[in-house]
């Protein structure tokens, strides 16, 4: 358990030096007068911090400003190449394991096959087998490496390191950070993968503009990512934006949750397989009619590319579906906007026409400018950068707890 600290001025000091490192990680690189702007901090205070931070090779200079008289401002930059991370994301068949460095950008990355249905022993073993093989490939004297972050599908205990339930992975109460850092020996961090892909969109994509915004993942499930003032909410223990169990039609289709009418039920992966099957069925004429009994999303997306009326028509109707929950979502939380995220996406321009069909029937409509809904732009490594960035921001943030964080007392 991690305990405040009191005030005194070694903590002063500590706070102000992340201070420092925080500003320069977000608006780097910037001059000492930009910084003592940002920061409030006097110039012998900054000056002091900077010169012990780049003795510890954590922020570099890189070279002279245009000057409007004077002396040349010099750049400081934080060293992104300081240390590095490891960041995963389990999935229901295969282990994705990316080296990166401070800005979460990948160095080497590999995937690892498991059988569907395997144990959660299995797959840690599969853990260390990856990690180990990854930091033994890419060895670097110069380098630290400072922890591992790994985004898994359910309910997750972040402060205890621990998955409590996966229903798409059929484990329970899988305390990670226990059996992993008596291996590894460095921190280990866990969290949702949803809430994993909705920390890279808050550092790197739409969201580094936007205060309050859901991020919505459509795939096999549907999940959301909540941000409000910059902070991801992730409920009690751990369960906010299972979406996907939101009811939109009460006697409506079968939910593996075991209710009805849930717009994962309406909306997700299987939905479009079903609602294109029984579109096939009055059109016997479409080239998907012959695989109806064996059609994978691949194939129905592969078919709406090509122009097949069942196959848009099924993307479509999710994609209303969709957006009634996106709807329920608008007037409950009045984000700024609602990004969306997922396999089911590359549908987008057959999921968007539904979609737009009932967006703006929100009820804040009235009073503002169309909603603002965003399609992601970060790429299929969103998921492992944002896993990277988990021990990121735990090893830089602000040092207010006595168990402090490696890299900011490392000498």
């Amino acid at each position: 358990m991690e305990y405040l600290r009191r005030g005194n001025k070694a903590l002063i000091k500590d706070l102000n030096r992340a201070l420092v490192l925080y500003q320069l990680r977000r608006e780097g690189p910037l001059s000492r007068m930009e910084i003592a702007k940002q920061t409030k901090l006097s110039p012998s205070t900054l000056s002091k911090i900077t010169e012990e931070l780049k003795e510890k090779a954590m922020i570099k200079e890189i070279g002279e400003g245009h000057s409007n008289g004077g002396r040349k401002p010099v750049y400081l930059e934080f060293n992104y190449n300081f240390g590095y991370v490891i960041g995963m994301k389990i999935e229901v068949k295969r282990l994705i394991i990316a080296l990166t460095n401070l800005k979460a950008e990948a160095i080497d990355r590999i995937e690892l096959p498991f059988n569907y249905g395997a144990s959660a022993d299995e797959v840690i073993d599969l853990i260390i087998e990856g990690v180990t093989k990854i930091t033994e490939k890419n060895k670097f004297n110069d380098r630290r490496w400072l922890g591992v972050g790994i985004g898994v599908s359910g309910l997750v205990n972040k402060k205890r390191g621990e998955l409590i339930y996966s229903s798409l992975l059929g484990w329970s109460r899988v305390p990670f950070r226990e059996i992993l850092q008596k291996k590894f020996s460095v921190p280990i961090y866990i969290d949702n993968d949803v809430n994993v892909y909705t920390l890279a969109e808050l550092e790197y994509g739409y969201g580094r503009d936007l205060n309050n915004f859901i991020l919505v993942i459509s795939g096999v499930g549907i999940g959301a990512g909540f941000v409000f003032n910059k902070q991801i909410y992730r409920g009690e223990f751990g369960g906010a934006g299972e979406v996907g169990h939101m009811v939109i039609y009460p006697n409506g289709n079968n939910c593996c949750c075991g209710r009805r009418g849930c717009l994962e039920a309406h909306a997700g992966e299987k939905f479009i397989i079903e609602e294109t099957k029984r579109l096939l069925s009055y059109e016997k004429d479409s080239p998907l009619y012959e695989d109806r009994f064996s059609l994978t999303i691949e194939r129905v997306l592969a078919a709406a590319q090509q122009g097949d009326y069942c196959a848009r028509n099924a993307f479509s109707t999710a994609g209303r579906n969709l957006g009634i929950g996106l709807v329920n979502l608008i007037n409950t939380v009045n984000p700024a906007a609602i990004i969306l995220s997922g396999e089911n996406l590359r549908g987008k321009d057959y999921m968007l026409p539904g979609i737009n069909e009932v967006i703006d029937e929100n009820f804040f409509s009235r009073y503002c400018k169309a909603f603002d809904l965003k399609i992601s732009e970060l790429g299929d490594d969103a998921w492992e950068r944002g896993a990277a960035t988990l021990v990121i921001n735990e090893q830089f943030q602000a040092p207010i707890h006595r168990k402090e964080r490696t890299v900011l007392t490392s000498t």
